[in-house]
């Protein structure tokens, strides 16, 4: 009997292991369409992770996962056919990507870059990001190149495996299932019809399946010569091929025809914990790839720009509403600060209030009297998955425990959160009136003073560097001389300039003109190599709400740098359909739009978006008025203290770009213990392993153990090797374990084939050969030339057959 390449151990014998015509021939024994086949599977793979653009919604930034799905196929197909084991493949394909990569993933972002300068680029983007996320404590980073780095290292190693699980181990279906697991992961999150991809992958992979069956088949009758190897080999791949075939066909049917969900029960109750899971894990993710969304919509503390606006037809909440009342928006969230692909809350609080408690009552969001009217509606949440309230105005009240998330130490209103898990409240909010005898006027606004306090200054005035490149510099300097035009008889007085209420009013009429830019949720035909979404839009015209949104509230803030006007981002959803009291609000009504500050009359909304998709703020002009109205609306009153923190925010600023560190203290001793926790573990396993099984061990479970121990380190056993040939090449590899082999082999073999029963001594010598074989098969990690011995030859004295 000869010894199996599993364990192994190339061969003496032209039929034990590699097929003779490897040798003459230079190609691999298993055929050319086994590598082909494999080769396929990885690259399909690296096609269904670039198809979607992930990378920010640049499509260009991936390209290049095929090739390094091919490097790894190759690293592991050459591991496997030069007779390294697992762990010395893995580890060369680890540095050789370590290299590839990096300079790869530079070259991308930066073509013409030197080796050395590419892998530099590389390096100190992702510690940039790294320090964005992990150390300064930002919700988003703008650095790029490190999902590629890690795109393409998933990509690498999931084709390296491969390879080498087709090639080395003769197990074909581990690593078909590694690389289906990527792929239907990427598949799951993305909105891409990717259904030709799956078809291929499962077709691929079953010729995979059968030739490399086919293979093993003609290998094991060549050994007994029990018959012609071609025709068993032929028999196989005909009638898989038709199987196959017929699979194939008769899935596809199923798939045009299915129409129910077997497992949906399954997931009741369970959207609205993964929602906040993955609002947590966001930061980490590139903001592209067409994402799915999973249909509810959700808003988190950050709102990232991505290639497209997804949302589907299904209900996420429905409202009573008095059926004197028009609702104009239902606001969310709001955000201060703009990161070029993303709006961030920074700085975020909260307290909390009982039911009926006031929501902003004290701070600088509560409501000014005079021009709003409160309203109660009843929400009934469906889709809409968030624990964020949805308002008509600013939110008075609730009929529940909330917990109120606020901004700075004047107390801006970043949203409330309902934590229960209820679906429905009921809520009290303060709407603004536009006109008539009550409502404000255009004129009330244009004559607000400008006098804004510090705090709103610092939180809603920035623009980041890099946020409008040259096009969105020449689009404003374009919209700066319309305005100009339009109200050169109404410029502020003594400043020659146009009033910030003039030029929002223009700048939301002009954005949203159909002549000048179009309203498109599907941007991946737009390709932008810009870094802010504001230059992207100025560049391609084209977008859909946040894009018009963060557009116009750059602008507002860059019209005027000596004196910029505060303007923040809103996220929430567009009226809905109304049937008497009753509106219906469906996801793909999910909008965003911005608000402007007045002092003296607070935030004031205006929704630029094009296509007739956003609401436009239409305010009337109304009489003259001749003064400034009263002191801004963020010197009223003394803020309610605030005594807890929101769980997924930093303390203090921890969302500007130009943060520092916050918290090192208890990074550190977080860092520590997390050390001495991982120590702890590693001692218990290490206690554990040394120790050995406890209690009695049957021959039957030490030989499983065995192989189990042996099998990790690549010395797995072949389906037609027997008992005695299998512990013959292990003691040939380790000689000091030869005894222990000896017992644990000749026990096994008595007591399941013999059915034998062991006495108390057996079974006690079974017991400490286990032990002792836990440590000694160590040795099989360190063997390289070894595996070419063959486990042929004399047989060791004292074998029991």
């Amino acid at each position: 009997m000869t010894t199996p390449e599993h364990v192994t151990m190339p061969p003496t014998s032209a039929t034990d292991g590699a097929d003779p015509d490897e040798r003459r021939f230079g190609g691999p024994s298993e055929g050319w369409p086994a590598l082909l086949l494999t080769a396929l599977l990885a690259l399909l793979v690296a096609w269904s992770i670039d198809d979607p653009a992930w990378v920010n919604g640049r499509g260009s930034l991936t390209d290049c996962l095929a090739g390094f799905a091919l490097g790894g196929v190759a690293v592991g197909f050459t591991g496997a056919k030069t007779g390294w084991g697992r762990w010395t493949t893995h580890l060369v394909g680890a540095l050789l990507a370590g290299l590839v990569v990096p300079v790869v993933a530079g070259w991308t972002m930066v073509p013409g870059l030197s080796p050395a300068a590419a892998f530099r680029f590389t390096a100190n983007g992702t510690a940039e990001a790294w320090l964005d996320l992990a150390w300064r404590g930002l919700r988003f980073t703008t650095q790029e190149v490190h999902y590629i780095l890690v795109l393409g290292g998933v990509v690498w190693g999931t084709g390296q495996f491969l390879a080498y699980a087709v090639f080395r181990h003769r197990r074909p279906l581990a690593g078909v299932l590694i690389a289906g697991l990527v792929l239907l992961s990427n598949m799951a999150l993305t909105g891409r019809d990717q259904l030709a991809m799956l078809v291929a992958y499962a077709g691929a992979s079953l010729f995979l399946l059968i030739g490399m069956h086919a293979f093993d088949e003609r290998v094991t009758w060549t050994r007994r010569r029990i018959g012609d190897p071609g025709a068993i080999a032929s028999l196989y791949l005909r009638g898989g091929t038709v199987f196959i075939l017929v699979a194939m066909v008769a899935s596809m049917v199923l798939t045009q025809r299915a129409a129910s969900s077997p497992l949906a029960a399954a997931w009741d109750g369970v959207d609205e914990q993964l929602v906040r899971v993955a609002q947590e894990f966001q930061k980490y993710f590139p903001a592209g790839g067409d994402y799915r969304g999973g249909g509810g919509v959700t808003f988190g503390p950050t709102a990232q720009i991505v290639s497209r606006w997804f949302s589907d037809g299904g209900t996420a909440f429905t409202a009573t509403v008095p059926t004197d009342v028009t609702v104009q928006h239902w606001r969310a969230a709001t955000y201060d600060t703009f990161a070029l692909r993303a709006w961030i809350q920074t700085g975020v609080t909260s307290y909390p209030t009982t039911a009926g408690d006031p929501l902003v009552g004290g701070t600088a969001e509560e409501p000014v009297s005079g021009f709003t009217r409160d309203v109660t509606t009843r929400i009934i949440r469906d889709g809409y998955l968030d624990s964020l309230v949805v308002s008509p105005g600013t939110p008075i009240s609730t009929d529940q425990a909330a917990n109120v998330l606020l901004m700075g130490e004047d107390g801006w209103l970043a949203g409330v959160v309902l934590p229960g898990t209820g679906n429905q409240y009921e809520l009290k909010s303060a709407m603004l009136l536009f006109g008539g005898e009550a409502g404000l006027t255009g004129n009330e606004l244009r004559a607000a003073t400008e006098d804004y306090p510090a705090e709103i200054s610092a939180l809603y005035t920035d623009v980041p560097e890099g946020a409008l490149g040259p096009t969105a510099s020449a689009l404003l300097a374009e919209i700066m001389a319309g305005a100009d035009r339009q109200f050169a008889g109404l410029a502020t007085a003594g400043q020659g300039r146009v009033d910030p209420y003039d030029l929002a009013v223009y700048m939301q009429a002009y954005l949203s003109s159909g002549e000048r830019f179009s309203y498109a949720t599907d941007l991946t035909g737009f390709p932008c190599d810009a870094d802010s979404a504001v230059e992207c839009f100025a560049q391609t015209r084209h977008g859909y709400c946040l894009h018009y949104a963060s557009t116009m509230a750059m602008l507002l803030r860059a019209a005027y740098p000596d004196h910029p006007i505060p303007t923040r981002l809103v996220q929430g959803f567009l009226p809905g359909e109304r049937t008497g009291g009753t509106v219906t609000v469906r996801n793909r009504d999910a909008h965003a739009w911005v608000e402007v500050y007045f002092p003296g009359y607070g935030w004031i909304p205006f929704d630029p978006t094009g296509g007739q998709v956003g609401r436009p703020s239409v305010i009337p002009a109304g009489p003259p008025v001749a003064s400034a109205k009263p002191t801004p609306a963020g010197s009223r009153g003394t803020p309610r203290p605030i005594v807890s923190r929101r769980p997924d925010q930093e303390p203090d600023g921890g969302g500007s770009t130009g943060g520092t560190p916050t918290r090192r203290g208890d990074t550190l001793v977080f860092g520590i213990v997390l050390g001495l926790l991982a120590w702890l573990i590693v001692i218990a396993v290490i206690v554990t392993f040394l120790r050995g099984p406890r209690g009695e061990v049957s021959p039957d479970a030490a030989w499983r153990a065995l192989l189990r121990s042996a099998s990790r380190f690549g010395f797995a056993p072949r389906p037609t090797q027997t008992v005695y040939e299998y512990a013959d090449g292990l003691a040939r590899l380790v000689p000091a374990a030869g005894e222990d082999l000896d017992v644990v082999a000749t026990a096994r073999v008595e007591t399941v084939y013999g059915k034998a029963t062991l006495g108390q001594d057996r079974l006690a010598a079974v017991k400490a050969a286990t032990q002792r074989l836990r440590i000694s098969l160590l040795r099989l990690a360190t063997l390289r030339g070894a595996r070419r011995t063959t486990g042929k030859g004399p047989r060791r004295p004292g074998r029991r057959r």
